[in-house]
């Protein structure tokens, strides 16, 4: 499914998402995230070794909201299937450049320390491919002057 620009303009200016994953039980999971996406995929990486890790590796059936940075009334509701889950280098590199994105600078460290020397568990990135894509864009709420 084709992700919309106004979407991609969202993550691309700081979006945050909510992400839900099956637990064992059939409970829902939820998360507060950032994101990413490349062509008509959302990213989501994560730390190797988290419940939500495992979660999706027993089902891969995913919804994330994603809200609007400007206006947090407006948000995508986004359900899919984790279709990839990439677990090598890369995956760590992708978490800086969020991080540089979200917050100006390297994941849970300085510059000029390593991934290594700050201790860092690695990451795994999240391949999700959509399947249903609801736009719940609205104006921003105003309340009147008291």
């Amino acid at each position: 499914m084709q992700l919309t620009l106004e979407l991609k303009k969202a993550i691309e200016n700081n979006a945050f998402c909510s992400i839900a994953t099956y637990l064992e039980n059939n409970e829902i999971q939820n998360h507060l995230m950032w994101i990413d996406y490349k062509d008509d995929f959302l990213l989501i990486n994560t730390e190797k070794g988290r419940k939500k890790t495992l979660n999706i590796r027993n089902n891969s059936s995913i919804t994330l909201v994603i809200f609007e940075p400007s206006a947090m009334y407006s948000s995508w509701e986004a359900r899919g299937k984790v279709i990839e889950i990439i677990e090598d280098e890369s995956a760590n590199q992708h978490i800086d450049k969020l991080s540089r994105r979200y917050t100006s600078h390297p994941y849970a460290r300085e510059d000029d320390v390593s991934w290594d020397e700050a201790g860092i568990k690695d990451r795994e990135l999240w391949v999700i491919e959509v399947s249903k894509l609801n736009s719940m864009i609205r104006p921003q709420a105003k309340s009147d002057p008291e």
